[in-house]
């Protein structure tokens, strides 16, 4: 048997179900797959800066599975609809007689992997479609009522349930090396056209060994105070690992483990190493759960994959059609500097600092009470680490129209997350330079700066009163929900 392996959002070799599982079967040899597809990744948003990073993955992937005697073929589909023709094409034209590939779950993706799979079918040979994207297979775990979960905690505890009962978190097995190469591997783009990215490749090396170099670094140095460390932007205290996790150029088996052993102090006392030791490590393999919990959500509730909230009460809210706002709010130009460090560390780097996230859509739902709609696109068309479930989970968290969302009365003040989680302003100097010279009191909220140094500044006043739209929204949401104004 011949097996061609078709790659997407797994870009590894390590802990590769479908590598593994394909290169054990396969007594022919093994053939790797990538589909370049611009039509796709434009309808789906992806960031130039998410693309060049999968670019520079990919050839470190092609000289990796070298080492297996595995050549990686590289064929371009202009739309989605004509990737399932691509890979049937290449099945034929390598002589496979297996399919081999890791499931994805948004719903255009669930599709054309059915349309790929009857066209495979249709040609006698067979297709092994594995879990790999997720700890457990979505809908595994249920709610007594057999269910999806829609809250998370209660979620987490069945998922640790059955981690316990699986023996733990295992990752897969290295793949097998092959007796010979079939053909030889195809060179890998550096650009696609319609993707050209501004984000310096520097902040985020390629490839899978990167990518582990740094979850080990992460788990020996940084895991520990890891809950201490998370909230407070202006440091290094985060993984940093979401972009890896998005292309899969590692897998959250690898980080799960990798969590596990360094929770000595469970091994010791020998109780769950999800549940007990520090809390640094297991605040952080909750983490890694919520990532989880969104790709459950996906395919529990597939409307969210649809632009649709995932509470449809939600739908009838009449957001605001302010264009300059939105404009504003893009450029990092709202007066608030919290906010537009934010939007300017998104377009430096293609990514944001977590805490600063939750702040940023939060301001942008809640104050300027624009439809969370237009915030996710512009984050998925920005971010390196784009994914759509934990991207989607993410906004309709802060617009509270999603499940376990924050309750529509819960709204961040921006100016004291401001304060509390940046307090000395360098989150700010960084990324906002024209007030790198303001004292740190003022720093937070330069509007009180006494004239004539207010005068020399180049920052705008607020656009909102953050009082007057707090109680906006939390207005609108109490009509919608039909609770009486108190």
């Amino acid at each position: 048997m011949r097996a061609l392996v078709w790659f997407r959002a797994d870009l590894r070799t390590l802990d590769n179900a479908a590598l593994c599982q394909a290169s054990k079967a396969s007594d022919g040899g093994v053939v790797a797959l990538f589909v370049i597809s611009p039509g796709q990744w434009k309808q789906h948003d992806y960031a130039p800066a998410r693309v060049d990073l999968m670019l520079r993955t990919l050839a470190e992937l092609s000289r990796s599975l070298g080492q297996y005697n595995i050549a990686l073929k590289i064929r371009v589909a202009k739309r989605m609809a004509d990737v399932p023709g691509v890979v049937a094409a290449a099945m034929k034209e390598f002589a496979c007689d297996a399919l081999y590939y890791n499931k994805e779950y948004e719903v255009d993706e669930v599709r054309r992997d059915e349309k790929t799979a009857e066209m495979v079918k249709q040609a006698s040979a067979k297709v092994f479609a594995q879990t790999d994207q997720c700890l457990i297979e979505p809908g595994e775990v249920r709610t007594g009522e057999g269910k999806f979960f829609t809250v998370y905690s209660p979620f987490k505890r069945a998922s640790y349930k059955h981690f316990a009962k699986e023996g733990g978190v295992k990752e897969y097995a290295m793949p097998k090396k092959q007796h010979g190469m079939v053909g030889t591997a195809d060179a890998v783009p550096t650009s696609v056209d319609g993707f050209e990215s501004s984000v310096d490749a520097a902040h985020w090396p390629g490839g899978e060994t990167y990518a582990l170099k740094q979850l080990r670094s992460f788990a020996e140095k940084q895991i520990v105070p890891y809950k201490a460390t998370r909230d407070f932007p202006g440091t290094r205290g985060t993984s940093m690992l979401s972009p890896y996790l998005a292309i899969g150029a590692i897998s959250p088996r690898q980080c799960i483990v990798a969590a596990v052993q360094a929770n000595t102090l469970a091994a010791k006392s020998n109780t769950s190493p999800f549940e007990s030791g520090p809390e640094g490590i297991t605040h952080w393999i909750s983490e890694v759960l919520w990532r989880e919990f969104y790709i459950h959500i996906l395919v529990g509730f597939p409307r969210v994959c649809m632009h649709r909230a995932f509470q449809p009460t939600t739908e009838s809210i009449l957001w605001n059609d302010n264009a300059k706002h939105l404009e504003a709010w893009k450029l990092g130009r709202t007066g608030l500097p919290i906010v537009d460090a934010g939007m300017r560390q998104l377009r430096e780097m293609g990514w944001m600092h977590n805490r600063v996230r939750m702040i940023v859509a939060m301001y942008f739902t809640k104050n300027l009470f624009l439809d969370w709609r237009l915030g996710e696109k512009f984050f998925m068309q920005n971010l390196v680490d784009g994914f759509l479930a934990s991207n989607n989970g993410g906004w309709q968290w802060s617009a509270s129209t999603g499940t376990d969302a924050a309750p529509y009365f819960r709204v961040f003040n921006p100016l004291t997350q401001s304060q509390k989680f940046d307090s000395d302003g360098t989150y700010i100097r960084r990324f906002v330079p024209e007030l790198r010279d303001i004292e740190d009191d003022a720093i937070h909220e330069p509007w009180t700066i006494p004239g004539l140094l207010r005068s020399r500044i180049d920052y705008p006043e607020p656009m909102v009163d953050l009082g007057k739209t707090r109680e906006r929204a939390i207005e609108a949401f109490r009509d919608i929900k039909g609770v009486n104004a108190t």
